[in-house]
């Protein structure tokens, strides 16, 4: 096996044809719910996963304890959430630790050289513009445990969006509680029509065009507080790609209230500039 392209393919596609039913862009009418809750990690009514299933899935440590998930771009680049970084002007205090299904131990931690927020990312509310680029003072050596995933391009959506979403991470399981789960979590989601979704969140935000929102209609399943900045992948034309990161919502797994992830494609310009210019 050449771990190099290595592709954890076919148990998650098992996950799709076993734990999902194909409800796609679900289109939902809701009232408009009062009150926003920024996510700072969570899978809420997941499963338990191992690391090569997920190995692009890493944990950012700030100050030895987790804080947020990540993804592995490249053997020197993570792509996370801005609010996970309030402190980005600190790189010294945060580590990311890659190769475990644990995030307190094991695999590899390796230390933050520089965290880049995007410029138009206001601290204030948190919500437009929500992603970051981390770059490690050390390159990750890939392995079964440890792989990048490729940013999901305009084409690879078209395709991503009528499949099932993974969301994995070690955030809180249950809505509104602080503790974190010791083991790596994942749920399959479907996307939420857009309009749908502006609607949802019509008195709290305005949804934008670098917003995707996922989730189920019955609820559930979620992610949560401590999964803020972690990956959610889709599937397309024979590979797992990035399509968006863990942002905000309201709650977890609330009936017919998804969750916001960043859109990659309308990032992906901007994350690929940024890691050339390290």
């Amino acid at each position: 096996m050449n771990d190099s392209v290595y592709k954890p393919k076919l148990l998650l596609l098992l996950c799709i044809a076993t734990l999902s039913t194909a409800e796609q862009n679900i289109a939902t009418t809701k009232q408009s719910p009062i009150q926003l809750n920024s996510v700072v990690g969570r899978i809420m009514g997941g499963y338990e996963a191992n690391i090569a299933q997920f190995p692009y899935q890493v944990s950012i440590q700030q100050e030895g304890a987790h804080r947020c998930g990540g993804a592995i771009y490249s053997t020197t680049i993570i792509v996370s959430a801005a609010h996970c970084f309030e402190l980005w002007d600190m790189p010294e205090l945060f580590a990311v630790r890659a190769g475990s299904s644990e995030h307190e131990r094991g695999g590899v931690l390796s230390l933050v050289r520089r965290i880049f927020v995007h410029p138009q990312f206001n601290p204030t509310n948190g919500v437009s513009d929500d992603i970051a680029v981390l770059a490690l003072t050390h390159p990750l050596s890939f392995s079964v445990n440890i792989q990048p995933i490729p940013l999901a391009s305009s084409a690879d959506m078209t395709v991503a969006s009528h499949t099932v979403f993974f969301v994995s991470g070690w955030g809180a399981v249950t809505d509104g509680s602080r503790l974190r789960s010791p083991r790596l979590l994942f749920v399959t989601l479907q996307q939420f029509e857009q309009r749908s979704c502006e609607t949802t969140y019509a008195n709290i935000v305005h949804v934008t065009e670098g917003m995707l929102c996922a989730g189920t209609v019955r609820g559930g399943r979620d992610s949560c507080q401590g999964d803020s900045g972690g990956p959610l992948v889709g599937y397309s034309r024979g590979q797992f790609v990035l399509v968006g990161v863990v942002s905000f919502g309201i709650g977890c797994g609330r009936p017919g209230i998804p969750g916001i992830y960043t859109r990659i494609t309308a990032y992906k310009d901007w994350i690929e500039l940024v890691a050339k210019q390290i």
